[in-house]
């Protein structure tokens, strides 16, 4: 039982570097297929944060979700890759989180922008390895010896998801209390349709 575990553990760590570096491989050829439509965003990060939430209840994490106005203007997003950017981000934070802690997923409207921010308790990052987070392969040192699965590259895809679509991202952490990551996506403009 135990072999088979290891086992499949080691086989999953594997199909997820794969998956990362065919990722970062479309990325870079320009070949990751985005298909922008007119979306609802709420909904994209609900459903992100439900897909979490026996990650985060199995780690004693709590998974927080602060929405404070579901009839949000909609954003011209590819679903699917946008979901994947958030996916990586909240991962990311419950995985560095110590169990006992909190992840908070927060989605908000601002001028032309819809922001989100994860908000976690977790490790964070040392000051001096900040500006290298979103390098391609890059992991913080304190998070190797936290957490020693992980291919650096979660968060280079995610920024590279979240530019293609016209957004930005940003990152504040302090080591040993936590980390914000947040981005901000373009809102739909009126005379665009449907996004297509």
């Amino acid at each position: 039982q135990h072999i088979l575990s290891t086992g499949l553990k080691a086989t999953l760590r594997v199909i997820g570097l794969v998956n990362d570096l065919l990722n970062v491989a479309r990325i870079e050829e320009g070949r990751f297929g985005f298909r922008f439509t007119a979306q609802p965003f709420p909904a994209i990060v609900r459903s992100a944060a439900d897909a979490l939430k026996k990650l985060s209840e199995d780690k004693g994490i709590s998974l927080d979700l602060v929405i404070p106005d579901e009839n949000m203007p909609a954003v011209i997003v590819d679903q699917e890759k946008i979901g994947m950017a958030l996916d990586n981000i909240i991962t990311n934070a419950i995985k560095y989180t110590p169990p006992g802690g909190s992840v908070t997923v927060s989605v908000w409207h601002e001028g032309t922008s819809i922001y989100t921010a994860v908000k976690d308790t977790g490790i964070g990052i040392p000051a001096h390895q900040i500006s290298r987070i979103f390098d391609k392969f890059f992991r913080a040192e304190n998070a190797v010896r936290f957490q020693t699965s992980g291919t650096g590259l979660g968060l280079y895809v995610m920024k590279n998801i979240v530019e293609s679509h016209g957004g930005r991202v940003w990152l504040e952490s302090e080591e040993n209390k936590g980390t914000t990551v947040t981005f901000s996506l373009p809102i739909k403009e009126k005379d665009r349709g449907d996004g297509q």
